[in-house]
């Protein structure tokens, strides 16, 4: 006679298994949300800094150098914008709807290409904190006041 009680592996709580489905379900979604937020920041940002510069007083200092540390911010946020909109790019993909592991497949190559995007997006908008961050410096410590 055999003592041992049978093994039963537990049901994983539907909680978890639900919300494991929604991350899945909602991955594109949420990725091209942060990519339309994030093309609202870069482009709200470079109109005020565009204003800022346009109306101060750093013309008659202007360099090269000292150029590229006003235009810098503006570069950065520009490329930041042009990653978050490919990141909103539609593409045609070719995918057998018969089988589901070409549509993981797509899916996933779906999301990796597009947090690529969103990931670049992101940091150039990171890079943008720190040449602003010189350009302000630059401006506060360099530019005589107007009286």
């Amino acid at each position: 006679m055999n003592s041992e009680l049978p093994v039963v592996t537990p049901e994983p709580n539907p909680f978890w298994r639900e919300n494991a489905r929604k991350l899945v379900g909602e991955s594109i979604s949420t990725i091209e949300d942060v990519a339309k937020q994030l093309i609202a920041v870069n482009s709200l940002l470079e109109g005020i800094y565009f204003h800022a510069i346009a109306f101060s007083n750093v013309k008659p200092i202007l360099t090269d150098g000292i150029a590229g540390i006003y235009l810098a911010p503006i570069l950065l946020w520009l490329l930041s914008l042009v990653f978050a909109v490919l990141t909103l790019s539609p593409k045609a993909y070719a995918i057998n709807i018969n089988s589901s592991r070409d549509s993981k497949e797509r899916f996933e190559e779906i999301v990796v290409k597009k947090h690529g995007m969103l990931k670049w997006s992101e940091f150039f908008l990171i890079l943008s904190f720190i040449a602003l961050f010189a350009a302000v410096a630059h401006y506060l410590l360099t530019v005589p006041i107007k009286i």
